[in-house]
């Protein structure tokens, strides 16, 4: 017998409140970490979307503007 699957349920939650609760759990030291891998996950979503709806970007303009985001630092990781 087929085991049924239950839709994943999202949950929400805002830096403020990662934040919170990365302290509770003593883990301060990877907030920094946990908030760009859930930016990354975003985009990626985002990014993946796109492509599955035919949605297409030049890469010479990726290009370009990453080699800008490089030249002006954006990418540099900020040491506490």
């Amino acid at each position: 017998m087929a085991a049924m699957t239950q839709p994943a349920t999202e949950i929400t939650a805002n830096e403020t409140e990662i934040k919170q609760a990365m302290s509770a759990l003593r883990l301060d030291g990877w907030v920094d970490d946990l908030m760009d891998e859930i930016e990354l996950n975003r985009r990626l979503k985002t990014s993946l979307e796109q492509a599955d709806r035919g949605e297409t970007y030049p890469i010479e303009e990726l290009k370009k503007q990453v080699m800008e985001k490089f030249a002006n630092g954006y990418y540099d990781r900020k040491q506490s």
